[in-house]
């Protein structure tokens, strides 16, 4: 955490909400991708964003500078959409719709890099959408931890600390999603 962040943190604790806009402007875009990334859809995710940070801005004071800004809002952040998602499970909204989108529409889209025919475009678009139907598929904590760890980033640690679990049950859930993902995915490379 650098010293600028650091000064935010304690202007918003006592009280600021230019500061704290400023925390939501360096993190906003880092979080509303782990949340739709287990939410699935951008109307969901963008309520549980707003949702993570009233909470957060609610929960500023108790922040006490022993992990990364980041981790606590992850935390935050990953609590309210996996609850997001059970509560859909449990009323039975978690409808199809409401995971079609398409994966142009995604943050964690797959692109050939450079100048690409119509065979490589097409090969391209499908291998998306089988990435995409590989990580619905995986159960909750797999996806999450698959996520935070090859889409944004994180260190084992860091995701343990935010889920709230051991180092060991993260990468056991890392080692069960990609042997899931592989299977999903060993036509496209056979």
């Amino acid at each position: 955490m650098d010293a600028r962040e650091t000064e935010l943190i304690q202007r918003a604790q006592r009280g600021s909400a230019e500061a704290f806009d400023e925390l939501v402007r360096l993190h906003d875009r880092q979080i509303l991708q782990m949340i739709y990334s287990i939410v699935g859809n951008r109307q969901d995710a963008g309520d549980v964003y707003q949702e993570t940070f009233i909470r957060a801005f609610s929960r500023i004071s108790t922040f006490r500078f022993e992990s990364e800004l980041s981790t606590w809002l992850g935390r935050i952040a990953i609590n309210l959409a996996l609850n997001w998602r059970k509560r859909l499970h449990r009323k039975n909204v978690f409808s199809l719709e409401a995971q079609s989108e398409s994966p142009e529409d995604s943050p964690r889209e797959i692109r050939a890099e450079g100048e690409e025919g119509a065979e490589d475009a097409l090969l391209s678009r499908e291998l998306s959408r089988q990435v995409e139907n590989g990580l619905r598929r995986l159960p909750a904590q797999q996806r999450t931890v698959f996520i935070l760890k090859h889409t944004h980033g994180y260190k084992i640690r860091e995701i343990a600390e935010m889920l709230g679990c051991a180092e060991g049950t993260v990468k056991n859930q890392l080692f069960r999603a990609a042997e899931r993902l592989r299977q999903v995915l060993q036509p496209y490379f056979s």
